[in-house]
């Protein structure tokens, strides 16, 4: 998956992915819009066939880029917890 910056201010970015859908992009702003820090988190996709996901996020305090790099790890461990689990499960 390609990721392209669109936006990079203090507090707001706003990010493009390229060869995935809008998942990534649905989990990420739903983490994001947990946290305190979060002003705004959403993800946009203009038209589902032709247009790419994008994350756009705005924080009261904190760099949006660390912040969705921390998401970005919490979501990961969460993946691997499943897979865990799942893997008993099956075997």
């Amino acid at each position: 998956m390609e990721v392209k910056v669109l936006v990079k201010e203090k507090n707001v970015l706003e990010l493009e992915f390229k060869g995935g859908d809008q998942s990534l992009a649905q989990m990420l702003a739903e983490k994001l819009n947990e946290d305190k820090s979060v002003e705004f988190a959403a993800y946009k996709v203009d038209h589902p066939l032709v247009a790419l996901p994008r994350l756009i996020v705005r924080t009261k305090k904190g760099d949006p880029g660390k912040l969705v790099l921390e998401k970005l790890k919490e979501i990961k461990g969460e993946v691997a917890d499943f897979r865990k689990q799942f893997m008993g499960i099956v075997k």
